[in-house]
């Protein structure tokens, strides 16, 4: 897998490069004027609301992540598909997820979060290339985001097709083909374990991407100040519920 250059981040600098993009000064316009004068003690999502306003550490942000997953738990794939409110993208993003293009639950259902609380990126498997890995690090780089989640999930169809072609001897289909040679090694490593192979593969793969992420030359600075930690998760469809690999 190519290594990124360590300049590609640069192109990402206006916000109109990215679905939901947002200006590095993500408090929305007069807030530095009416601070809290309008908050109740009592308002629903206030604490949600505050979080998205300020720079959180990356244990507050996995706080609020596991903590909306257990709140969601149980509704799994057939629940609600919507998020904990109204969409405030002007706010800061609470993190962000590299997830899986087959994933049915959207990542902000899986964590509780409102439209917009998270930069979410697809791909399939959850694979990187350099435009991918550029995106994720616009999150922390330019948004302050202070965690990424790599997700992965239960039943992955683009692993599935890679692991059956590996084990046919055939080229998959179409584009799935670089996305299955990018799988490679994370196949090589789920189909040598015992148990279920798709399973095992997907969280390889997620190992293997959260430790190039964690040696991503822009986001190391991050990490080693300790404003930033990547993570691992996995879904498990059924019920809804992510099981985080690694944390803070």
């Amino acid at each position: 897998m190519p290594r990124s250059p360590r300049n590609h981040r640069w192109t990402l600098r206006g916000a109109a490069c990215l679905p939901g993009g947002a200006p590095r000064d993500v408090r929305p316009r007069g807030a530095e004027d009416t601070g809290t004068k309008g908050a109740g003690a009592g308002n629903t999502g206030a604490e949600r609301t505050d979080a998205r306003e300020r720079r959180l550490t990356p244990a507050e942000a996995l706080r609020l992540l596991r903590e909306g997953n257990a709140r969601r738990a149980g509704r799994g794939a057939r629940g609600a598909r919507r998020g904990g409110g109204g969409c405030s993208a002007a706010r800061r993003p609470v993190a962000a997820v590299l997830a899986c293009v087959d994933c049915p639950v959207p990542p902000e259902t899986l964590f509780g979060q409102e439209p917009g609380a998270l930069l979410v990126i697809r791909t399939a498997a959850h694979t990187l290339d350099a435009t991918v890995e550029g995106s994720v690090e616009y999150g922390p780089v330019e948004l302050g985001v202070p965690l990424v989640v790599v997700l992965g999930h239960e039943h992955c169809g683009a692993v599935a097709a890679a692991l059956e072609s590996r084990t046919a001897g055939t080229r998959p289909p179409a584009h799935l083909a670089v996305a299955a040679a990018r799988l490679a090694a994370a196949c090589r490593d789920g189909s040598g374990a015992p148990g279920d192979a798709v399973e095992n593969t997907v969280r390889a793969q997620t190992d293997r991407v959260v430790a190039r992420l964690r040696d991503d030359p822009v986001l190391l600075p991050l990490l080693r100040r300790g404003e930033l930690e990547v993570v691992g998760a996995h879904c498990r469809e059924e019920t809804g519920e992510v099981e985080f690999l690694a944390g803070p």
